[in-house]
């Protein structure tokens, strides 16, 4: 990922290319766990809301 910043400190396309990718391979392992049975609902809804607490946002339901 570069480290290339516009004037309003907004990543590049790229950038928030690679981390709508990396999100979007998140929600599948994480889906895929709940699927397996490797993680339970409620573990992923902790892992949520752990993230969203620490971002300062809402956290979704798994």
């Amino acid at each position: 990922m570069t480290s290339e910043i516009n004037d309003r400190d907004e990543g590049t396309t790229e950038e928030r290319g690679e981390v709508h990718f990396l999100a979007a391979i998140v929600d599948e392992l994480i889906r895929r766990l709940v699927h397996t049975g490797a993680m339970t609902q409620a573990d992923a809804n902790a892992i949520e809301s752990a993230v969203a607490e620490r971002l300062g946002t809402s956290p979704r339901a798994w």
